[in-house]
């Protein structure tokens, strides 16, 4: 059996760290769930229903931009915060087979029609050494026919509608020592079509607005802040009325079409090095990621349609 450890990094993420400590902690064991925190207001362990705080909770701390060491304050966040996060990843990498990177609103997921559970892929599919990528998808809130989230309900008993988002196919499951970057390694990696990675972040409107609302306190206060984060209500439900209004493919969801569209096959693709597919945008050194490998009217043609995942997700028990 592989041994896997799951990493994520957060900050006053008490909606969805619950959802991804569950989640992963069910196959690998909470032991086995590292969180980096960045100055959150309260501990991460008290972001967890009771049910789940009596397992192992490792918490890594990590100052907040505005305790940043001086000397170090001309660094970028995001260039400091994966910097934190390459060099935990590679040092579990001395102890486990494979190590996962997420955000906290965001889970790898295998073909459920194919694997018990991700555990299951890892063991059948995935080989110690490689890097790999799933299927980036954004999971999200059809307000017209589903009701509020439970973030202790299987998340696919009552959210189904989806879009391809190519920018989420994230090479984040690494089972090899390299350097993460948003979106992105320092290796070429493998595309696999039986893995997803699922953005959460639309998943609930309400949840969302409450989320942007402390983000846009953030920006005030000088604390880094990206473009999404300065959404304000207007902003989240014209987002949400956007992604309700794409049209509804006509063929059944699979991540296997999806890599006969790309790539014109179905079976895991390398993305980069000498006998990998070839890059298409311009190339960025030491920098590899998957959107860089597509062509922007595929991006175009992915996004442009909804689908609703098949019963085996909404089954599965996730």
């Amino acid at each position: 059996m592989v041994k896997v450890a799951c990493v994520t990094m957060m900050k006053d993420e008490e909606f969805f760290l619950p959802i991804w400590f569950r989640y992963y902690s069910e196959i690998f064991g909470g032991e086995n769930l590292f969180i980096l925190d960045n100055g959150s207001s309260k501990a991460p362990a008290e972001m967890l229903p009771t049910g789940l705080r009596g397992t192992c909770i490792n918490v890594f701390q990590i100052p907040p931009r505005e305790e940043t060491s001086e000397s170090r304050c001309e660094d970028s966040f995001d260039n400091q915060r994966f910097g934190a996060i390459s060099g935990i990843v590679n040092g579990l990498l001395s102890f486990y087979d494979f190590v996962l990177f997420n955000d906290t609103d965001e889970i790898f997921m295998a073909d459920p029609a194919r694997y018990r559970n991700l555990a299951h892929y890892l063991e059948q599919r995935a080989a110690i050494g490689e890097i790999r990528a799933g299927v980036g998808l954004e999971l999200f809130h059809d307000r017209q026919s589903e009701t509020a989230f439970d973030p202790e309900a299987p998340i696919f008993s009552q959210r189904r509608n989806v879009f391809a988002s190519p920018l989420y196919t994230k090479p984040h499951v690494l089972g090899r020592k390299s350097v993460l970057r948003p979106h992105a390694v320092a290796h070429p990696f493998t595309f696999d079509p039986d893995l997803y990675l699922f953005h959460l972040r639309f998943v609930d409107v309400d949840r969302l607005r409450l989320r942007q609302a402390k983000r846009r306190a953030l920006d005030a206060a000088g604390a880094v802040g990206w473009g999404p984060w300065k959404w304000d209500d207007e902003g989240v439900v014209k987002q949400l009325a956007r992604m309700e209004r794409r049209p509804l493919a006509e063929t059944p969801f699979s991540g296997a079409t999806q890599g006969e569209m790309l790539f014109g096959q179905s079976n895991p693709v390398k993305i980069g090095g000498d006998n990998g597919a070839k890059r298409i945008r311009r190339p960025t050194p030491k920098k590899w990621r998957f959107i860089d490998y597509v062509s922007r009217k595929n991006v175009r043609l992915l996004r442009q349609q909804r689908h609703v995942l098949p019963d085996s997700f909404s089954t599965s028990g996730v």
